[in-house]
């Protein structure tokens, strides 16, 4: 699989898991309603919305009073039990977690394979914290801190940039080819 499809797919499951998440209780909710309490613009939503009810994961319902009609989307207690109170950022948070636990990285113990995905991970943080990174910025912010056996900032900005794109929100390098940018789903 190609890292931009991956990559793809990687921004496709947390949008779905950060819509999902807004069903934490019985109430039907409207595209309008999750398109608001997620961030994520109604056109995108309604997307999402009629691929998880394509998946199973949700319900529809066409309600229509006079010439106006409303679609409602709810998550049945027959097909999910009780759902659980999972916030929008924490079903991202889960999804980055997974992305990270599943990358293949470098390394001649299983210390530092944990010690590059903990650099992986906080570069993300660092990412989702402030919006807009450039390289030069994970170098002064996050090398230090999480250094991941390399000696030096390029070799660890060799490990890590080809692989930060791979994960959830993450868009970049911009055109001028040093500037990431953090985009929530």
């Amino acid at each position: 699989m190609s890292k931009e499809r991956e990559r793809q797919e990687n921004h496709r499951a947390v949008a779905d898991a950060v819509v999902l998440a807004t069903f934490d209780d019985a109430a039907p909710r409207t595209a309008t309603e999750v398109a608001a309490e997620t961030d994520v613009s109604s056109e995108v939503v309604v997307d999402i919305l009629d691929g998880l009810v394509e998946g199973g994961d949700l319900r529809a319902k066409e309600l229509t009073d006079g010439d106006a009609t409303l679609t409602a989307y709810f998550a049945p207690a027959s097909l999910h039990g009780t759902p659980a109170n999972v916030d929008p950022e924490t079903a991202r948070e889960e999804a980055v977690d997974e992305a990270v636990a599943e990358m293949d990285v470098p390394g001649v113990s299983e210390m530092m394979i944990d010690w590059r995905r903990d650099a992986v991970r906080a570069a993300w943080d660092h990412l989702a914290e402030e919006g807009t990174v450039t390289d030069r910025e994970f170098k002064m912010e996050v090398f230090p801190k999480y250094r991941a056996g390399y000696d030096d900032a390029e070799a660890w900005w060799s490990f890590l940039r080809p692989r930060l794109p791979r994960l959830p929100g993450v868009t970049g390098p911009g055109e001028d080819g040093s500037t990431w940018e953090y985009v929530s789903a």
